[in-house]
């Protein structure tokens, strides 16, 4: 457990100008939102009005989190089943199916855009985003709050539940004072200092996150960054400061990687890989001795050298 020291020094400015740096910008938003808006309106028309219940924005853009650059929006449409005829004894059409409808949709809209269909959506690769267009239908019949979408590698689909994300991560913040979603940024941007091979999803660091001071207390950015990065030691199976004692559901031990989604439909870690692992617990620990370090440091030029230590060289280039 930490002990009460003499000085402390504060971090708070150096850690609020690796935010600023981040923050994606005015004209990227601008451009995200104008892509997103005329991309909806124009695909619920023709045949496709008569399939599409609701549609939405889904991803770390719409809950705040996004940092830069913002190059990626996910938008859920949450689909009627019954326009597609069900296999045989199957109560939801075939997943490669729905996809092909949303594909050939959106050529005859964006004939000059590039298409690509993935796993469990139809990407369009504009010249300044990638759109993900992700069909969905309701898990129970009744709204889209729960719901599945396709997998089309594993021809099923999958449960998944968005707008619940979104509403326990702004719960999230306003219980922890507004610090929740701009820490969730430094983790993302810490995140970033892995090597691409190696480095977990974003979307994993911000569940840990999420489910971590749901009911931790956050005091701080720089007390909730040393919180963070002790608690992946703690799930992960090492030497921690504070005692947990909780692992709020979650474990990064060897070979029982698990960290379910904060409305518990899926296992986010499933694909963090022996070497994943091995590098997100070696890089938690020894931030959280830099990050200790900085706190003590006598002087800023000595803390600033401390917190880019933590978070990696990365931070110049990101213009911090």
């Amino acid at each position: 457990m930490r002990n009460g020291e003499t000085h402390m020094m504060d971090l708070t400015e150096s850690l609020r100008r690796i935010l600023r740096s981040v923050e994606p910008s005015q004209e990227e938003k601008e451009g995200a939102q104008r892509s997103h808006r005329y991309l909806r309106d124009i695909l619920v028309t023709g045949n496709m009005e008569s399939i599409i219940r609701e549609h939405f924005l889904s991803g770390s853009y719409p809950r705040a989190t996004a940092i830069r650059p913002l190059d990626d929006v996910d938008i859920i449409f949450v689909v009627d089943p019954g326009h597609w005829k069900t296999p045989s004894g199957g109560a939801l059409p075939d997943p490669s199916a729905v996809l092909q409808t949303f594909k050939r949709a959106l050529e005859w809209r964006y004939p000059e855009t590039e298409l690509r269909v993935q796993r469990r959506s139809i990407r369009l690769q504009m010249w300044h985003l990638n759109v993900d267009v992700v069909p969905a239908v309701s898990a129970d019949g009744r709204g889209s709050e729960r719901l599945l979408i396709p997998d089309a590698e594993n021809d099923g689909w999958i449960r998944s539940a968005p707008k619940i994300h979104g509403a326990l991560s702004t719960e999230i913040n306003q219980r922890q004072g507004g610090l929740f979603k701009p820490l969730v940024k430094l983790l993302k941007t810490w995140n970033l200092g892995a090597s691409e091979d190696l480095r977990l999803k974003s979307f994993c660091v911000e569940t840990i996150a999420a489910r971590l001071f749901a009911s931790a207390r956050l005091r701080s950015l720089q007390t909730g960054l040393v919180q963070f990065f002790d608690f992946v030691c703690y799930i992960g199976g090492g030497p921690c400061e504070y005692p947990w004692g909780d692992d709020r559901g979650m474990s990064l031990r060897l070979g029982n990687c698990v960290v379910p989604d904060t409305a518990e439909c899926t296992n986010v870690a499933v694909s963090v890989t022996r070497q994943g692992r091995e590098c997100f617990l070696r890089r938690a620990a020894a931030s959280r001795e830099w990050i200790l370090q900085a706190e003590q440091a006598r002087t800023w030029n000595e803390a600033e050298r401390k917190i880019e230590q933590a978070f990696g060289s990365h931070l110049r280039e990101l213009g911090w």
